[in-house]
């Protein structure tokens, strides 16, 4: 990469530097970066207006988002420097210099961006599903995606010494460079592994699951999206052998699909707060759908994707009430087709989907401590869980 310049200038091959990818690289990034913002959008505002406010997993989600969103801009930027265009059409050192600085960038927030989104996932998996063993897998899957990012980052940034000769087009600067072509190939296939196991984990959850057919199809496939995200990743890596010294245009097809896996990543990441989205503000849209209400795993959750609804929802209320007593609850557990257990805590509740060997369908375990009080105030201005659920 660091002798383009030179290595160009000699090559005699015939090619029509009229031809041009810019506008498929402007519209294929344009185009992502809208649709993960919206999906990230709808997310936040889900998990702050309906459910129980921000977790890690959107924590991690909107890191994902914030380096997709620089990746996408900065391709559209390289467009300025020769970017989509043959490296022919360059006649200045200054702007292959530019490109290639830009183009090291890409490289960085790519991986940031997709260790984040999984993080991302991992911390969702943990939010929802409990059971040790499960947890345990994610932890160790976190820890892997973390030691993954980190040591890629590590050696795309100390790929050359020093790290300026990474964008040195003439390759007349003192130092040296490492060759990653085997790099990457490796960083594809433990990328991979840790893709089909982070999307595989849940499955045999979900299976387990005592539900109609048509709602446990639904939730396979809102987990099985992910595998959208291998598919455009085993995509990108088929571009990486078509790499030539003709690099601003040859890395178009690897870039744009470095974008759609970004984008793709974050938009399945967010899919799930669609649903509770249409179920609590588009109840016409729902029906058509056929979507199941809020209330049919148990009332105050969404299964797909919620962790819980927020206590101060009045849609969980039956109504103003002039008396409020007080009790000390120990756990409520009841029963129904699915099996749920819901934790609630001081600071909200949250679900999980689970599965034991009891044959009993939802259990709700809940441990509540209301305060007496006598007040005119309507319900939904006091904490804890309603008394007529």
């Amino acid at each position: 990469m660091n002798e383009l310049w030179s290595r160009a200038s000699s090559d005699g091959s015939s090619v029509n530097l009229n031809e041009s990818q810019i506008p498929n690289i402007i519209i294929c990034n344009a185009v992502l970066i809208v649709a993960s913002t919206l999906a990230l959008g709808v997310r936040l505002l889900v998990r702050i207006r309906w459910l129980t406010g921000i977790g890690m997993d959107d924590v991690f989600c909107v890191i994902g988002w914030v380096f997709g969103f620089i990746e996408c801009l900065v391709c559209i930027l390289m467009t300025n420097y020769g970017y989509g265009k043959h490296i022919e059409t360059i006649h200045d050192k200054n702007t292959l210099a530019m490109f290639l600085k830009l183009d090291f960038v890409t490289e960085i927030t790519y991986l940031l961006s997709l260790g984040a989104i999984k993080l991302s996932f991992c911390c969702f998996y943990l939010r929802i599903f409990p059971g040790n063993t499960f947890r345990r897998i994610c932890w160790a899957l976190m820890a892997i995606v973390i030691a993954e990012t980190t040591e890629e980052v590590f050696v795309v940034i100390f790929q050359c010494s020093p790290v300026s000769k990474a964008w040195d087009p003439s390759g007349t600067a003192p130092g040296k460079c490492l060759s990653l072509g085997v790099f990457y190939y490796i960083s594809f296939a433990i990328r991979l592994v840790t893709d089909i196991a982070l999307f595989v984990l849940p499955i045999p959850k979900l299976l387990k699951l005592k539900m109609t057919v048509g709602k446990r199809a639904g939730l396979l496939f809102m987990f099985g999206l992910g595998v959208l995200v291998v598919v455009t990743s085993i995509i990108r890596i088929t571009y990486l052998s078509n790499f030539s010294l003709d690099h601003t245009w040859s890395l178009v097809n690897t870039l744009n699909w470095s974008s759609v896996e970004l984008g793709v990543a974050i938009f399945i990441a967010c899919f799930p707060s669609f649903k509770t989205l249409i179920t609590f503000r588009f109840p016409g849209l729902r029906r058509i759908l056929g979507l199941s209400s809020n209330r049919s795993y148990g009332g105050r959750y969404e299964m797909y994707g919620a962790s819980g609804r927020r206590t101060d929802d009045p849609r969980s209320w039956a109504g103003p009430r002039t008396h409020v007593t007080s009790a000390k609850f120990g756990h409520v557990t009841t029963t129904s087709r699915a099996q749920t257990e819901i934790e609630a805590s001081r600071n909200g509740s949250e679900e999980h989907i689970i599965s034991s060997e009891s044959p009993a369908g939802i259990q709700v375990t809940t441990d509540v401590s209301v305060n007496r009080s006598h007040s005119t105030t309507p319900p939904e201005h006091n904490a804890g869980w309603p008394l007529n659920e």
